[in-house]
């Protein structure tokens, strides 16, 4: 069953985004994480784990190389149909990833932007299907978020900046003392409650 319409408004342009049952539906995580996209993203983009779309779309508002990355065929199909709705198909280059196992080594981006899954998920927790990688952080969280910090930075050009999206629930300070142990300046962009889980927007350069 298809759900409804997604619509947002975007630095004044509004936004439309349909949401197959098998991609994640954003939620405050990826509205708070698109603020500070529509601010911050230039340069060639990259937005890793793309999900419907929603980041690279806005991101197209202002650049016109990005390539959106997700493990998930039912999501490259579904944020394809949203960038062409949304008139910036010819922007995006869509590409299956397993984080950064489909890419170059040389390859670099301005700005790499990132939602990751950092629910704490015990394994009878699990659930079936391409879905459960979209929130499934592993036993604290991190399982993705650490594999990602560990792979990224050979890809972030000299000037480049991460856009990472961060839940308390996964250890912000953690994830800010290696980000600072690897010598990236970090800042906190924006933050916000949702529920129970203390949101934030992670933004770090060289």
């Amino acid at each position: 069953m298809r759900r409804t319409p997604l619509r947002i408004l975007i630095s004044g342009r509004a936004l439309t985004f349909e949401i197959g049952k098998d991609v994640y539906e954003p939620s405050d995580d990826s509205f708070l994480l698109a603020g500070c996209v529509s601010k911050f993203a230039s340069g060639r983009v990259l937005d890793m784990g793309t999900g419907c779309g929603i980041q690279a779309i806005i991101a197209a508002q202002k650049s016109n190389s990005i390539v959106a990355a997700d493990i998930s065929k039912p999501a490259l199909e579904c944020a394809k149909k949203n960038a062409a709705a949304n008139g910036v198909a010819g922007k995006i280059e869509f590409r299956e990833s397993n984080l950064f196992s489909n890419f170059l080594p040389n390859e670099k981006f301005d700005t790499i932007i990132f939602n990751p899954p950092y629910l704490p998920t015990a394994d009878e927790e699990k659930t079936s299907g391409i879905l459960d990688a979209a929130w499934n952080g592993g036993r604290d969280g991190r399982k993705i978020i650490d594999a990602f910090l560990n792979q990224f930075p050979p890809y972030l050009s000299d000037s480049g900046k991460l856009l990472l999206l961060h839940c308390h629930l996964a250890d912000t300070d953690k994830t800010i003392r290696l980000l600072e142990h690897n010598s990236f300046k970090v800042e906190i962009l924006d933050k916000t409650l949702a529920g129970n889980e203390a949101l934030c927007v992670i933004k770090a350069v060289k």
